[in-house]
């Protein structure tokens, strides 16, 4: 019997440039398309091969955290002048699921997920400067006093095409931050390697959904909203 591979998670999101900025790309774009050309003799591009499974039932895979990320991409706003995206990531992540593949009358397959959970522990998200990140825990998020990130599924029927190993699908689950719980959508993409479920997933949120502002200092720089959400995990069956 195949196994399945499926996904959960977690956000990006897209911040404007300014026209030096774009003029900036351009140029750079301009100078480098040829190297760019011929470096892709030299890459190689590995296709996800869709492969038709068996059904399987309750099948239960837990997060591989060594391989996995939750990141958050915020942009910065410098004096109206200038935008920065600013990403912290962790991989201090535990969490799984339980899966399972059959017939349905909704196509001609659906998977089944049931009783995901996936915890992050935000004390220990890295952006690559100290200062902020303790300001992060302390006076923003206050991730020392609400350490946990948990996204939840209690049950969820995803319509699956003939058995497909590979699922694009937008999820929405209960994400709860400093104790509140917003339902929050997921695109994500999913797919089967061997033994192990390879998601990748995007989302954007709102700080004041959870209850506090973004960011600002001395209206010298501000974070905007939305803050770009995302995920990368390996789930391996237990």
């Amino acid at each position: 019997m195949k196994r399945i591979i499926v996904f959960v998670l977690l956000f990006s999101f897209c911040s404007e440039a300014t026209i030096e900025q774009e003029n900036e790309v351009e140029l750079v774009e301009s100078t480098t398309s040829t190297n760019q050309v011929e470096e892709s003799n030299d890459t190689t591009t590995t296709a996800i091969e869709v492969e038709q499974l068996e059904t399987f039932i309750d099948i239960i895979y837990e997060v591989d955290s060594e391989n996995s990320a939750v990141s958050y991409l915020a942009p910065k706003d410098f004096l109206n002048s200038k935008i920065e995206i600013v990403r912290g990531s962790t991989n201090k992540i535990i969490g799984g699921f339980t899966l399972s593949l059959d017939s349905c009358d909704l196509a001609d397959s659906c998977l089944l997920i049931t009783d995901l959970i996936i915890s992050t522990d935000l004390t220990t998200l890295k952006s690559g400067n100290s200062i902020r990140d303790n300001a992060i825990k302390k006076n923003w998020l206050e991730s020392n006093l609400f350490p946990s990130a948990i996204y939840k599924i209690d049950e969820l029927i995803l319509p699956n095409n003939d058995f497909d190993s590979k699922i694009d699908e937008t999820v929405v689950g209960i994400l709860s931050i400093r104790n509140i719980e917003v339902n929050i959508p997921f695109t994500i993409t999913a797919y089967m390697d061997d033994d192990q479920i390879k998601i990748y997933g995007i989302t954007e949120i709102d700080t004041t959904w959870f209850g506090f502002d973004a960011p600002t200092k001395f209206n010298a720089w501000e974070v905007l909203n939305p803050i770009g959400i995302e995920v990368e995990l390996v789930a391996k069956r237990k």
